[in-house]
């Protein structure tokens, strides 16, 4: 079903009005613009399945009324940006969420498995993707096109029954509930913050205290300006211009014009916002100039992460996931450098939820000194207990 009538719309939202779960996946254009420019929205349950044209149809509002339900699921796959999209058309973050990429990597079927691989896992079906690379918000679509986007909300009914039934065949149904609280989280989905994007900006570690308090004030005024104009940051000034601003500091309009890679136009536009975030910045006084973070970081003692990390590999074999699926390196790094620091771990990424039986508790007592790897007659590395001193077996 193509919707493109309120009239359709309607009749598609009272066949779905009483299902429990919401198979769901957009297809947007995001390569010039701040936002994403929305071209379908796809939906399936039990015997319906739908692709509704925002486009034709801007006025959502009983669509958006459906979704927002709290005792409906709803299902994506690699839903992210999905739901950047459908959380600012709602208004909300949507819950409760379930997602088949993340619950795949659990079950080991890849770290980021692809749609058309789960599909075929979990079918047997293979889909084709020829429309990957079409522009759905230019118009008509073709059949081609409506069909392609139909099978992604379709095929992800029978994916999420075949890997429901999975985790609750491996007993990992209580790990999947914790990896979709990220994406029920609203905080996640918030704009980034303006004042903090100059330290995306590269090379700014050799300005000078009052040029930093100056590109801080330059880079949240320009990402302000991007979302006003629904354009790139790039677009409105690049990096590199905004850095020679920053360290120049001019103080009229005919000094910034000669800035190389800043267009005139744009000295037209906004030249007097960009003087004034440069007096902004140097009206900082010294105790609030911006602080860079440490760019060395912790350093920890030798070959303590590349220990944990082969317990991580180790246990990701018992388990048959994905190393990363259940410590990523820089988590590894991270928890050392907590238990160096001699911080609180019970709030680590890795003593949450299920990660805390399956790994974080033995990566602390590796870093205590309680349990160590050893090479078993059979030539397989396991892990042991061991008595150093000063360790709490000791």
């Amino acid at each position: 079903m193509y919707v493109t009538t309120e009239q359709q719309l309607l009749e598609l939202c009272e066949a779905l009005k009483d299902a429990e779960m919401l198979a769901l996946d957009t297809e947007f254009v995001r390569e010039k613009t701040y936002f994403h420019r929305l071209g379908l929205i796809q939906v399936a349950s039990d015997g319906v399945c739908a692709a509704i044209d925002p486009i034709a149809v801007p006025a959502l509002d009983p669509f958006l009324d459906l979704i927002r339900k709290p005792d409906v699921l709803k299902v994506f796959h690699a839903g992210r940006q999905d739901l950047e999209i459908l959380n600012r058309l709602a208004g909300e973050a949507l819950k409760p969420i379930f997602d088949t990429q993340v619950a795949g990597a659990l079950l080991g079927w890849g770290a980021q498995i692809s749609f058309a691989r789960i599909v075929m896992k979990a079918t047997g079906k293979k889909i084709h993707k020829g429309e990957t690379y079409t522009d759905w918000c230019r118009r008509p679509l073709s059949q081609s096109q409506i069909d392609y986007a139909l099978d992604d909300a379709r095929y992800l009914i029978p994916v999420y029954n075949k890997v429901l039934r999975q985790l609750k065949k491996y007993d990992r149904m209580s790990w999947v509930q914790g990896e979709f609280e990220p994406l029920e989280n609203p905080d996640n989905f918030k704009l980034p913050d303006p004042r903090k994007q100059f330290l995306r900006v590269k090379s700014l570690r050799g300005l000078k205290p009052v040029s930093l308090a100056a590109l801080r004030e330059l880079a949240a005024w320009r990402e302000e300006e991007a979302i006003r104009r629904d354009c790139l940051p790039k677009a409105v000034v690049r990096d590199e211009s905004l850095l020679e601003i920053a360290r120049k500091l001019p103080g009229k309009l005919d000094a910034l014009a000669a800035i190389r890679g800043f267009h005139r136009k744009e000295v037209g536009k906004s030249g007097q916002a960009i003087l004034e975030a440069i007096q902004r910045g140097k009206a900082v006084p010294e105790e609030a100039i911006p602080v860079l973070p440490d760019n060395e970081g912790h350093v920890t003692s030798r070959g303590v992460e590349e220990l944990l990390s082969a317990f991580v590999q180790i246990r990701s074999e018992e388990m048959r996931i994905e190393p990363s699926i259940l410590a990523q390196r820089k988590q590894v790094h991270d928890l050392v450098k907590c238990f160096d620091q001699k911080q609180d771990l019970e709030k680590h990424f890795l003593f949450q939820g299920w990660r805390r039986e399956a790994i974080g508790t033995e990566l602390l007592a590796f870093l205590n000194g309680e349990r160590g790897l050893a090479i078993d007659q059979n030539g397989q590395v396991v892990t042991i207990p061991i008595h150093l001193p000063g360790s709490a077996l000791a």
